[in-house]
């Protein structure tokens, strides 16, 4: 091989000449190039030894120094990441700090900053900070099932990390809670005790309709999970977070036929005390006469009356984010496409409990 390099070496490198060395095909080497497709870690190390070996430098040049490519000269890291979470008519301000913060507190132990970017339509953002070397990679929040920043962090030359889960995942990396299995072990929760009827009040329809990622995978795995074990699941979302939207909603519950013993609130933190309060008023009691669980929330602990919450986990996913992105950035993992699902966890403070005896 070492023959072979001297003697290219001498003419001009094409990727024909780091495939014929690297014993690989073409598109093999253009696949590592550009990053578009997975490659075993053994066979992208291979290729990128002999590019280095030779000289060869894909036509980008950010591309050729986020692969290693350039001898002699590292990127100057400017120790800033982008973070590009876009504000919706129905974005959760809450949660919305909490993951910003979440992000931020890492980074700076990372001797980071953040740089925030909140236009609904982040793709050009992304760009624009790339273009001009403003920053060393790119964090993503608020993604949609297919994400149109998925797709534009395939042609930028920094790593980009989704904190969600799109269907386009190839050109990132992503960290997100399994929103799939909270949904179906909120299902069995409810199943082992006693209920049969189970509403999910959503959150605004325009969320759903837009594909806001966890809200839809969690509904819809509970949705299917609950069919499989022969439970009525049912979902509604809602036409707004006031008093009298949270009281005809439930309203239209109770006057449903198959009327919920437990509902499934995927809602704002805020909301579901309205909720448990539109309840009280009703004179009902939770949980004897009706069960309440907080889905997709977060901080309800802090509520003047804590509710069973399947909780997000900011700190934890933001964490595991950002560690990923060092990683990346000091050359130390190569795997553009993974996805790293963290367990949920159930918090309990009593307002979920046994169905009533006559309810059928």
């Amino acid at each position: 091989m070492t023959r072979g390099v001297s003697q290219l070496r001498k003419k001009r490198v094409g990727i024909t000449d780091v495939a014929h060395l690297s014993g690989v095909s073409i598109s093999t080497v253009s696949y590592v190039m550009n990053g578009k497709r997975p490659i075993s870690s053994s066979t992208r190390e291979r290729v990128l030894q002999v590019a280095k070996s030779l000289g060869y430098m894909p036509s980008d040049p950010a591309r050729a120094q986020e692969l290693g490519l350039v001898e002699g000269l590292s990127k100057k890291r400017t120790k800033v990441l982008a973070l590009s979470s876009p504000i919706h008519r129905y974005t959760d301000f809450t949660n919305y700090a909490t993951f910003f913060f979440a992000l931020a507190q890492r980074a700076r132990q990372y001797g980071y900053d953040i740089l925030l970017l909140m236009h609904e339509q982040g793709d050009e953002e992304m760009k624009r900070v790339v273009a001009n070397n403003m920053v060393d990679g790119i964090l993503l929040l608020d993604l949609l099932l297919v994400d149109s920043r998925a797709e534009t962090a395939k042609t930028l030359g920094v790593p980009v990390i989704a904190v969600g889960y799109p269907s386009n995942t190839d050109g990132i990396w992503s960290v997100d809670l399994d929103f799939e299995g909270m949904g179906r072990e909120s299902i069995d929760r409810a199943y082992a005790l006693g209920h049969r009827h189970v509403l999910i009040m959503g959150s605004v329809q325009s969320a759903y309709d837009d594909g806001s990622n966890y809200l839809l995978r969690f509904r819809d795995a509970a949705m299917k999970h609950g069919k499989d074990l022969g439970l009525t699941v049912q979902f509604q979302a809602m036409t707004g977070y006031t008093r009298a939207d949270i009281n005809l909603a439930f309203e239209q519950a109770l006057a449903s036929e198959s009327v919920p013993t437990a509902i499934f609130w995927q809602g704002s933190t805020a909301g579901i005390a309205v909720l448990m309060d539109v309840i009280k008023a009703k004179g009902l009691k939770v949980p004897d006469d009706i069960s309440v669980l907080a889905a997709c929330t977060y901080g309800v602990s802090r509520l003047p009356q804590p509710v069973d919450e399947m909780a997000m986990d900011p700190n934890s996913t933001c964490t595991a984010a950002v560690d990923m992105m060092m990683e990346i950035l000091d050359n130390k993992r190569h795997d553009r496409g993974h996805v790293e699902l963290l367990p949920g966890s159930m918090h309990v403070y009593g307002t979920m409990g046994r169905a009533p005896q006559d309810t059928k």
